[in-house]
């Protein structure tokens, strides 16, 4: 006698929770110095090893710094990115059009800029602090959003303003692509209806992974708000 037994339908899977709040830390512009401090500590490791030409080292150093310079110099909306492509596209073009890359080769063989051991040291462990103070400044001043309120925890005493996030509008805006690129950074924009003012934080590192956050924990509190049953 053959005895069949009913399969059992899998038990469906729970959405994930939500979080409880939502932490956005605010960065100041240097956090974008990372890779010339990167580029620092490297090559004072590789100095003290004696390892590399100096004159190579620090043609490299300073062409990184140039354009780690470059974010602090312009706000690179998506045009003038565009712009700034094509402009380098078409000076390359001339370049070889003219047959020039023997006169830039020439120029550039006589660019040395040697850089001691105590130079990218000192540049290293400087950016280093100064980074690192940012860092502990980030735990005394950032902001909160639950799912009743935002909160912008800032002084180290432990003060803290409040909105309500009842009929809350937020908007991001990524209007840097340098920025982007370095951090992921953009611009995320609140506006509680119970303040004439927005509240505005900038260069917000993974803006992209916090705004998905966000929308995930208001949805869910909107959810539980629609399926409140009502009077019996």
């Amino acid at each position: 006698m053959t005895s069949t037994e009913t399969p059992v339908p899998a038990a469906p899977s729970e959405p994930s929770a939500p979080p409880e709040s939502v932490i956005i830390r605010p960065w100041p512009k240097v956090v974008f110095l990372y890779p010339t401090f990167v580029v620092s500590t490297i090559f004072f490791l590789l100095s003290w090893l004696g390892i590399g030409d100096a004159a190579t080292l620090g043609n490299i150093w300073m062409s990184v710094l140039m354009l780690n310079l470059l974010v602090f110099s312009f706000d690179f909306s998506r045009i003038w990115s565009i712009v700034m492509v094509f402009g380098i596209g078409l000076l390359v073009v001339l370049v070889l059009y003219f047959d020039l890359t023997g006169f830039v080769g020439r120029a550039l063989d006589k660019v040395e800029i040697p850089y001691t051991q105590a130079h990218y040291g000192f540049m290293s462990a400087g950016l280093g602090l100064l980074l690192l103070i940012v860092f502990i400044n980030s735990r005394f001043h950032y902001y909160e959003v639950n799912a009743r309120e935002i909160l912008h925890h800032h002084g180290y005493l432990g003060d803290v303003r409040r909105w309500s996030t009842e009929g809350l509008e937020m908007n991001k805006e990524i209007y840097d692509v340098a920025e982007y690129v370095l951090l992921r950074s953009g611009r995320l924009i609140f506006n509680p209806m119970t303040s004439k003012h927005a509240v505005v934080v900038d260069n917000v590192a993974n803006v992209n992974r916090i705004e998905k956050a966000i929308n995930d924990l208001l949805s869910h509190v909107a959810v539980r708000i629609n399926q409140r049953p009502g009077p019996g």
